[in-house]
């Protein structure tokens, strides 16, 4: 049996709103038992670049533009990020 090496984590599905004008559709990785601002001001404040999985990337009018299975974006660039509620 291995030993786990750090807490439990869920991936949450987020929207990233760019300056450079692109909206970001993706997956992040939290504590399972953290909100997601907590998680994003606790674990990641003092790093450069957001971790993004499953990634999406739309223009201004919605038109898609590409996709990846994993980016760094780098922080100074989001203009907005939240988390996408399911069965809204």
């Amino acid at each position: 049996m291995g030993v786990p090496l750090g807490p439990k984590i869920r991936k949450v599905e987020v929207t990233i709103l760019t300056s450079s004008n692109f909206i970001i559709n993706g997956k992040i990785s939290v504590p399972e038992e953290m909100r997601f601002s907590d998680a994003l001001n606790k674990f990641l404040k003092d790093t450069k670049f957001l971790p993004v999985v499953e990634i999406e990337i739309k223009n201004l009018n919605n038109e898609k533009i590409g996709e990846s299975d994993f980016s760094l974006i780098n922080k100074d660039l989001i203009i907005a990020i939240y988390p996408v509620e399911k069965g809204l």
